[in-house]
């Protein structure tokens, strides 16, 4: 219940703390100055609420006053039964009840949401530990700038109560005297509540009342033109902050928008100003009949509350429903669609009705008008520019840049006209009851289309079920699961998902140290990609060259399912026979499914398997006293700002995306999935058991420490939630090389526990990646898709190998991995599921490079990969000469 409260009435109010918050952050980078401008953004847009407020309380001194001779008299002369049954005949016949009294307390009740809200967020705010502002050495403790013995006395607190008490004189000046005692005894409650609480919280509120001291001198002041002075202040702001934004940030194409939308915002309310007569006449209803809007305003916000809150977040579910399956204690995915849609409820349904019914009829057509418009304009967003940002991972990181030209953004805005011109004619007639036909239309359809995303959801949810095991994510402390032998050979086979190759060399000429670390190894930086994702790339990584997209295909009468899981499953078959002990971890798409099905070895009893992804975070998070939102947390709060970026203008989006942090303070929640694979290479040394058993063992690892990128502090790269280090790579400020650094620099504290337990040397160690990444980083070869995406990470240390590191330009692919695995352990190796010989000989030849995006689902039909000689390319020899890619269709 306390979740549903929440949801409904605090979280819209915590939306608007956390984007003013992050809003002054991003511009003037001082974390006490954000806290003083989320309390100036309240102010000034709970201001219409108070002015309601202030109209109600008048009214209720008005009839208080008028009623008071009586009600006296009546109290003086009667007791008891008889006095209550006169004054409840005085008041009916003045069409007066007591309970009419609570309107004088509405400017009270008003706050405690905000209170509760500002408390909720500032007290959960982490940014503020440490930070000092002015004279405040800490916000988040209490100020504590005296002393008395060891009495600590709190400033701030009663700073804030003093400025209150002057506010309540000046406002209850004149008034009855409940009025006063109700705001001097709510300073007194404050004091007692905020006087222990963070600084941070304390000046928030300390800067409420100093706005509403402001507000009442304002109020106070009897000046013809007070109004143009006070919109002067408001667009006078807007021009410095225009100003400082274009000084400051004028190479940044974000920091010119929010300069381009100050100005925008300073000068549209002195265009209304100006020509308020001709817009009044243009806007003119002859009458403002509520019965005839408020359908309207209904059948708005019900449209806006379907479409962000079921229909935007069920179509994103409904596209891979096991990603948010069985996340922490969350089994169905169904929970964070129900969770998005009570949270636009609140946004969408209950706050706006509740401002509604606080507003005459005039202003309630002006809301029903506004609703309407947007109602329809986010319909056209959502279906008209919906926008191309590529994949969206479970922490919502598009994989592609949120940017949009200037040319769109107008566009966009030009469509934009089109609803408020429609709702214009239609609220010039005098029926307006035809608008609710498109309308009810338009719900009709997306709660339909929802309904099926959910029995799609439910279905997926219900097979993932049939396989997942909880107990896997039960994990409640490190004790080792991975064996090696110091007197038998041991094989290490480690995918580092997305590892990026090109950042290799760079890396370690930022670390020295690490040339000596790597003893032993050859770095292949000419190493190609059969794909640019998991789903199609990793199958040859695994299986060898015979699972190659354009061989895989090749089989059509065998579902990509059997032949992904035949290759996942082909060295622990031959090493197992080879008298091996396997360990897998993590296998990619096992049974082509997001969380690999472990099943898939229940046939091999001599092969361990384990899901290690996320299982150690949280232990490594309490280890390390690092502070971080669970995944299904994370989810839970993004999915709804999902919604609500879909809805919005193409020109709000950069802003609300936020480079993937989604209007959070700083990108926890990218570490977080981040740290689901680093805290696993971490604990390497305390997951490793080194025995003196004569047994052979193997360790096939999955990891995604470089999948999930993020930045660390340097020159350790190791998790934080502020960043003072970015190391002097000539790639410090792009995190992808971060989390590519931090797992070398992890595998390679890994490696000298090896050595010290002297089992480095008889143990092949092959490390790489299924392809490399999205963007590019380093290599220009004018091709027209990205040629590091293909670019796959190998680095390999054979048997007994302690040379010096050295870099190697023989042309290889990842599909190599299984015949150097299998070197010097079995000779001719043969496929135990085909019968044929596992060799490199394939590469003699120009390889195909399948083009084809895809990362969580199965592409083209259930027997075949999709190809397209249109767009994929062969490659020989060499992957960095533009002269080596041919388009498949003309070779």
């Amino acid at each position: 219940m306390l979740d549903l409260l929440y949801s409904v009435i605090i979280y819209p109010i915590v939306i608007i703390l956390e984007f003013s918050f992050v809003f002054a952050q991003k511009i003037f980078k001082e974390t006490g100055f954000s806290i003083v401008f989320i309390s100036l953004a309240v102010s000034v847009l709970c201001l219409p609420l108070y002015m309601v407020a202030e109209k109600w309380q008048q009214i209720e001194r008005e009839i208080i006053k008028k009623l008071k001779p009586k009600t006296d008299k009546i109290k003086n002369v009667f007791k008891g039964d008889e006095q209550y049954m006169i004054l409840s005949a005085y008041y009916k016949q003045n069409h007066y009840h007591p309970i009419y009294s609570l309107r004088s307390s509405f400017g009270l009740l008003i706050q405690v949401p905000f209170f509760i809200a500002a408390y909720y967020y500032i007290s959960h705010l982490d940014l503020i530990k440490g930070v000092s502002f002015t004279f405040i050495k800490d916000l988040g403790a209490p100020d504590e700038l005296f002393s008395i013995g060891n009495f600590k006395i709190n400033i701030l607190p009663v700073a804030m109560t003093f400025i209150t008490c002057i506010s309540s004189f000046i406002y209850t000046k004149g008034l009855l005297t409940r009025d006063k005692i109700q705001l001097y005894g709510m300073a007194a409650i404050f004091l007692i509540l905020l006087y222990n609480s963070p600084s941070a919280l304390v000046l928030y509120w300390t800067m409420n009342n100093v706005f509403s001291l402001i507000k009442n001198l304002y109020i106070r002041i009897q000046y013809k033109y007070k109004h143009y002075f006070l919109l002067g202040l408001f667009s006078l702001s807007f021009i410095l902050l225009a100003i400082f934004c274009y000084i400051k940030y004028s190479y940044n194409i974000k920091g010119l928008r929010i300069a381009q939308l100050s100005v925008i915002i300073a000068i549209i309310p002195w265009v209304f100003v100006i020509f308020k007569n001709k817009i009044s006449s243009l806007l003119n209803i002859v009458e403002y009949d509520n019965n005839k809007t408020f359908p309207v305003f209904l059948s708005s916000i019900i449209l806006i509350w379907f479409l962000l809150g079921l229909f935007i977040p069920s179509q994103l579910i409904a596209s891979s429903p096991q990603e948010f399956s069985f996340l922490d204690k969350y089994n169905s995915p169904l929970y964070f669609l129900y969770n998005t849609s009570i949270k636009a409820f609140g946004m969408f349904i209950f706050l706006p009705v509740l401002i509604y019914f606080l507003f005459s009829n005039k202003i309630k057509y002006y809301m029903s008008f506004l609703l309407f418009t947007f109602s329809i304009g986010m319909l056209i967003n959502v279906f008209l520019f919906s926008g191309n940002y590529g994949n969206i991972s479970l922490d919502f990181i598009f994989s592609s840049s949120i940017y949009h030209s200037n040319k769109e953004i107008l566009i966009n805005l030009l469509i934009l006209i089109l609803p408020f011109l429609i709702a214009f004619f239609l609220f010039k007639q005098k029926n307006r009851n035809f608008i609710l036909i498109p309308v009810f239309l338009f719900i009709f359809s997306i709660t339909s289309i929802s309904c099926l995303n959910i029995i799609k959801i439910n279905n997926g949810y219900k097979e993932l079920g049939k396989y997942y095991v909880k107990e896997q994510n039960e994990i409640k402390n490190v004790s080792p699961i991975f064996s090696l032998s110091k007197t038998e050979n041991n094989i290490v086979i480690i995918m580092l998902d997305r590892c990026i190759s090109v950042f290799i060399p760079y890396i370690f000429e930022e670390s020295p140290e690490l040339n000596s670390i790597y003893s032993g190894f050859t770095y292949y930086p000419n190493t190609v990609s059969f794909n640019g994702f998991t789903l199609i790339s990793s199958p040859a990584a695994f299986g060898g060259y015979e699972y190659s997209p354009l061989e895989i295909n090749k089989k059509d009468e065998t579902p990509l399912v059997k032949k992904h899981n035949e290759a996942l499953l082909l060295l622990p078959h031959i090493l197992t026979e080879n008298n091996f002990n396997v360990t897998v971890t993590d296998p990619p798409y096992a049974n082509n499914n997001w969380i690999g099905d472990l099943s898939i070895y229940d046939n091999y009893p001599n092969v361990k398997s384990y899901i290690t992804d996320s299982n150690y975070t949280d232990i490594w998070l309490s280890e390390n006293e690092l502070n971080l939102p669970s995944t299904s947390e994370v989810v839970k709060r993004n999915m709804f700002l999902y919604s609500l970026f879909r809805a919005l203008p193409l020109f709000f989006r950069q802003p609300m995306y936020t480079e993937g942090n989604w209007f959070a303070p700083f990108s926890m929640h990218s570490l977080r999935l981040t740290l689901n694979g680093y805290a696993v290479l971490d604990f390497l040394p305390r997951l490793t058991n080194i025995t003196e058993n004569p047994e052979k063992n193997a360790l096939i690892m999955v990891n995604n420490t470089t999948h999930k990128n993020v930045f660390l502090q340097a020159f350790d790269y190791k998790p934080s939630l502020t960043i003072t280090n970015y190391g002097t790579s000539r790639f410090a400020k792009e995190n992808a090389y971060h989390t590519t650094a931090a797992a070398i620099k992890r595998l390679a504290d890994w490696f000298v526990y090896l050595k010290n337990e002297n089992v480095y040397n008889n143990t092949k160690i092959i490390l790489f990646s299924d392809h490399g990444p999205e963007a590019n980083y380093v290599t220009k070869l004018g091709l027209e898709f990205n040629p590091d995406q293909f670019n796959a990470f190998l680095m390999v240390k054979d048997f007994n190998s302690s040379d010096e590191i050295k870099t190697d330009f023989t042309f290889m692919s990842n599909a190599d991995i299984p015949s150097i695995t299998l070197e010097n352990i079995v000779n001719n190796p043969i496929n135990p599921f085909t019968g044929n010989s596992i060799s490199t000989e394939m590469k003699k030849e120009p390889l195909y490079i399948n083009m084809y995006r895809s990362t969580h689902h199965t592409p083209g039909n259930d027997n075949q990969f999709g190809v397209n000689p249109e767009k994929d390319y062969y490659v020989h020899d060499n992957i960095f000469i533009k002269e080596n890619w041919k388009r498949a269709s003309e070779k």
